[in-house]
């Protein structure tokens, strides 16, 4: 084709991103820093005046106002177009609804508004000095979609409304985040700056002391933190809701929660905390209510005796009751450019508009002005000679004849002898002149006044001062956000965790069990080609180790763990990050209050390996000192104090350095002096346990037994009286004495024990 030509295509496609990129960000996603609304939001609010549903109004149905908007103004989603208008009417999303809302429009739960069809919506008194002054010239229009009809590019608006309102909104590669402002604050703030245009922003902040949410809370930030915020455009803002003790008979407590933070859902609130009851992560909670109506309450039941200061902090951490709120100062300036803007830089923005408005608004009025005056000078010149243009017009055979006799014999232009021409009869009264002067009069005064005020910068900020003074005045109130810098009360997690005892059991597969009464393992019933890893006791207040086959270690607080009801548990891996085939091979669980090992189940079953299912504590007289051993299936291993067995993220802790496909074997408490090792060759070893190196942080260790053409079977610390038993590959099992075999130093090859089948398994 003709009109073909090529083209980078790299170039091509980051011009076309950057493109689609701006649209998004000047066409959808911003706010204007002038009236503070995005395009979608501006187009509801005009559409809703074109169609005379102000605040005096009667209200319609939201269908029709969508309608409105979609056919007129906004050519996109009925869905987004509802969604906007639904949040304009809740006064939990903004601090000065600019929507009346009719019906069902969403609640502080999350539930969903009703459909458009069943509500109804209408302006609210504060939205008409939105668009005040909008048909007298304040303005820009531009086409619509479709180049029918005209639209504002910005509202008129008299409201700082991206400070009172707020705003959110993400872009391409740009998003912000207006929190909402007390009205009266801002007014005072935005006159200190009409008075004083270098007024700084610690100066704008003796008016204006931080955000100001609709739902209240407390905001936890300093003086200065907000003041950086409010400096850079960027920052965060901490919000913690309101509680207050509230006393019942028989000595008993309840709390009451009457304000949470902003954004936050009350029902999925009152859920998480249902949680925590449930899993007695705070035992002194015994139950959690909505009691809310027109007001917040939220009651928590407590026990007697109830330390509510550590309570409440705990929710504090565990919940959404304290959030924090994002300030990105991001918008459109007045010249359509995106822009972060300070806190001073938005209200000189606003009043360098207002000036504008008020400015051009004069202008129309003037020039409205001198247009009636213009028609009233002719009125009077025709009185002046009532006779003779009466007598002209009664000579003349048509209008047209009329009106040219007339604008020579008077020296009059066309504008004023049609105004003549189309004057009634009865205004020839002696009265309706008298009237006519007198406007003439007041017409010619109110023209002096507008002019000596558009020739003074200082009258034109009176007027804009002025505005701000009633707009204060009908729509001011106080402020529902308190600032304070409160202490957080500290406390141990612990403190909040009940003695019980629990019970765990873990199958082959990975699959995780929480009892809180006794069990057989061997009772339990397991996926097809899975069976009982290992069982432990333990306590809630302990911490579970978990040993893998890729020689890391993962300790996790027993109590986050839920009590299994049904099924066959929850996968481990759900709690860490294993890496790809990565399994467990050995658990233990930690007390730090007590050190005497113990076994839970016992029974004669052989799947009851010890060494899978211990239990430790630590005694003061041992001061840790009990060591742990890990060995791998080349031969090489270690001995650990199990001091070093501390908390652990997701992802866990390195214990032992593996090689190619080397796995650890299996992990064992130290509680012999003998150390007895297989191989799957059929070789066994019995070495002293002093000669196992102690490690401290991550290793191989050394070698303690040689693997030719073979790796570990298994392994058991014992005495020298004692035995071990291996398993075969055919399933039958070999008693293996201690004393039988010599005891050598470690790096061997071992002994023969098996001749012709191989060994899988040591217990």
């Amino acid at each position: 084709m003709n009109n073909e030509k090529e083209s980078d295509l790299q170039l091509e496609l980051e011009n076309r991103f950057l493109t689609y990129a701006l649209s998004t960000i000047v066409s959808r996603s911003l706010p204007d820093v002038r009236d503070g609304l995005k395009p979608i939001h501006r187009r509801i609010l005009f559409a809703m005046e074109s169609i005379g549903l102000n605040a005096a109004a009667k209200p319609v149905k939201s269908a029709k106002i969508i309608g409105e908007v979609l056919g007129k103004y906004h050519p996109h989603g009925d869905a987004s177009t509802y969604e906007s208008m639904v949040r304009m009417a809740q006064d939990f999303s903004m601090r000065y609804p600019l929507v009346d809302g009719k019906g069902n429009f969403g609640s502080i739960d999350g539930d969903a508004p009703a459909a458009y069809r069943y509500t109804e919506g209408k302006l609210t008194p504060i939205t008409s000095y939105i668009l005040n002054d909008l048909k007298k010239n304040t303005v820009e229009f531009r086409a619509n979609y479709d180049n029918t009809l005209k639209e504002p590019l910005v509202l008129p608006s008299r409201v700082p409304n991206l400070l009172i309102n707020g705003s959110s909104g993400i872009a391409v590669g740009m998003a912000c985040s207006f929190p909402s402002h007390n009205l009266s604050e801002v007014m005072a703030a935005l006159i200190t700056m009409i008075k004083d245009p270098d007024a700084t922003v610690t100066q704008l902040m003796k008016h204006i002391k931080g955000p100001d949410f609709s739902g209240g809370g407390i905001i936890l930030n300093s003086k200065a933190e907000i003041r950086s915020a409010y400096e850079q455009g960027l920052g965060a803002v901490k919000i913690r809701g309101e509680w207050k003790i509230e006393q019942l008979p028989r000595g008993k407590q309840q709390i009451i929660i009457y304000s949470i933070p902003y954004g936050v859902n009350k029902a999925r609130l009152i859920e998480k905390i249902a949680e925590i009851i449930i899993a007695k992560k705070l035992p002194p909670l015994i139950d959690v209510r909505d009691e809310s109506d027109e007001k917040m309450r939220v009651v928590l039941e407590l026990k007697s005796g109830t330390n509510t200061e550590k309570m409440m902090t705990y929710l504090l951490k565990h919940t959404e009751l304290e959030n924090n709120f994002q300030l990105n100062f991001n918008c459109l300036k007045s010249t359509g450019e995106p822009a972060r803007l300070s806190l001073k830089e938005i209200c000189r923005s606003f009043l360098d508009f207002r000036k504008d408005v008020v400015t051009r608004r004069l202008e129309y009025e003037l020039t409205i002005l001198i247009k009636r005056l213009h028609v009233l000078d002719g009125f009077v010149t025709i009185f002046s000679q009532l006779d003779k243009a009466l007598k002209i017009i009664r000579s003349s055979r048509s209008k047209q004849e009329a009106h040219d006799q007339l604008k020579k014999g008077f020296k009059l232009d066309d504008e004023q002898v049609s105004a003549v021409l189309e004057i009634p009869l009865y205004r020839l009264v002696r009265m309706e002149v008298d009237k006519i002067l007198a406007e003439q009069k007041e017409k010619s005064k109110e023209k002096k006044q507008i002019q000596a005020i558009l020739g003074s910068d200082k009258k034109v900020w009176n007027i804009v001062q002025k505005e701000f003074h009633e707009i204060d005045e009908k729509f001011g109130d106080k402020r529902r956000t308190k600032i304070k810098t409160i202490e957080l009360v500290e406390y141990n997690a612990e403190d909040f965790i009940e003695h019980e005892d629990t019970y765990l059991v873990l199958s082959k597969n990975g699959w995780l069990r929480k009892f809180k009464t006794v069990v057989e393992p061997s009772t339990l019933k397991y996926k097809e080609n899975d069976s009982l890893l290992a069982a432990v006791k333990a306590n809630t207040r302990e911490f579970v180790a978990f040993f893998t086959s890729r020689g890391m270690v993962y300790i996790f607080k027993l109590y986050n763990l839920p009590y299994t009801r049904t099924g066959f548990g929850e996968p481990v891996q759900n709690l860490f990050k294993f890496a790809d085939g990565e399994k467990v091979i050995s658990i233990l669980s930690l007390d730090p209050a007590e050190l005497a090992a113990s076994q839970i189940f016992p029974t004669g079953d052989s799947s009851n390996k010890s060494s899978h299912q211990t239990r430790l504590s630590f005694a003061s007289e041992n001061k840790g000192g009990l060591e742990g051993m890990i060995i791998g299936s080349s031969g090489y291993g270690f001995r650990f104090p199990l001091s070093n067995l501390i908390e652990t993220t997701r992802s866990g802790r390195k214990l032992m350095t593996l090689k190619g496909n080397d796995k650890i074997v299996g992990f064992s408490l130290v509680t012999g002096d003998h150390l007895f090792m297989a191989s799957v060759s059929g070789k066994g070893i019995v070495i002293p346990i002093e000669q196992v190196s102690v490690l401290v942080g991550a290793g191989m260790g050394s070698r303690l037994m040689k693997m030719t053409n073979s790796s570990l079977a298994g392994f058991k610390i014992t005495n020298k009286n004692g035995h071990s038993t291996i398993t075969l590959e055919d399933g039958k099992t070999k008693k293996i004495n201690t004393k039988d075999i010599r005891v050598t130093n470690r790096g061997g090859q071992g002994i023969i024990i098996s001749k012709r089948k191989k060994i899988t398994a040591v217990e």
